[in-house]
């Protein structure tokens, strides 16, 4: 800084010169925002498909980035010691937030080479679920989806996260390659309950309504998705469990279902298994709250 304005005070610049181009870079960003707004406001226009505008726009978006540079070079490149000194400037600025944006970058194009999500694909990170829209260079959006009543559904919210996060926090993609995620359930029942009656009540119950819950979905996906926990020995039709805690036994129920409709399937199921149970006789634990004066 103490260069550049003993820099500026010399004689040997042309400070009105240097002013009017710094001036003209202002004058060229401001209108490379206008062009930015204009272009998305067209591009929305033309077409409505969500996942097509969101390339548009990136695309056109790193085209005006990359603009911008080579303009700013040109202006600043003709006076050697002008531009040397602007650099300095720049770089002083920038290294206050360099390490993030640095992280930003690497995540970007970590992003674009293993490809952990693409545009259109629902994912999780840092507790936050939501449609992919939308990648650039420093964070992607997603497009909020809701915590599950009847089905996943969006929530009218966009959120913007940082490309870093991939890096710090899990990421969980509910349809990387198939539209299937396991989920569970678990009802508690009283110790002096019979535990093998509750496990062969549950499974009956609980392949029943699985066997329901398929018929809604695509064959080949199905078909796909089985084979794929084959290859990890693993099962598709539901499998329980049952363990001992404080107050009774946990049955548990394992079992595969939609991404978008985890809250519904999983509330049928405990439903079921609930009144089932009921029918049975099998009892489960009350629950007693204590007031202190």
């Amino acid at each position: 800084m103490k260069d550049f304005m003993v820099y500026i005070s010399s004689d040997e610049v042309d400070t009105a010169l240097l002013l009017k181009k710094t001036l003209l870079v202002v004058i060229i960003i401001a209108i490379s925002i206008l062009l930015s707004r204009l272009t998305q406001w067209l591009v929305r226009k033309w077409t409505d498909e969500e996942i097509r505008t969101a390339r548009y726009i990136r695309v056109i978006r790193t085209l005006l980035i990359l603009i911008n540079i080579i303009l700013i070079l040109k202006i600043y490149f003709s006076q050697g010691r002008a531009f040397s000194i602007m650099v300095t400037l720049v770089l002083a600025f920038f290294a206050l937030a360099v390490k993030d944006l640095i992280v930003d970058i690497v995540a970007y194009f970590y992003i674009m080479i293993r490809k952990p999500f693409s545009i259109g694909q629902v994912i999780e990170i840092n507790h936050v679920i939501g449609e992919l829209v939308d990648i650039d260079f420093l964070q992607f959006n997603l497009s909020e989806m809701g915590d599950l009543t009847t089905a996943m559904t969006h929530t009218g919210r966009y959120i913007s996260i940082p490309n870093r996060f991939i890096f710090e926090h899990p990421v969980f993609n509910y349809n990387f390659n198939d539209p299937f995620v396991m989920v569970d359930i678990s009802i508690t029942i009283t110790l002096d309950s019979d535990r093998d009656q509750a496990l062969r009540i549950a499974g009956k119950t609980a392949y029943e309504k699985y066997e329901s819950m398929i018929e809604n979905y695509d064959p080949e996906a199905v078909e796909h998705f089985l084979n794929k926990l084959d290859s990890h020995d693993e099962r598709g039709k539901p499998t329980l469990r049952a363990e001992l805690t404080n107050i009774g036994f946990n049955i548990y129920v394992q079992f595969f279902t939609a991404y978008d409709e985890m809250g519904k399937n999983k509330m049928i199921m405990r439903n079921a298994i609930y009144d089932a149970f009921n029918q049975a006789g099998i009892k489960l634990p009350q629950t007693y709250s204590i007031q202190l004066d």
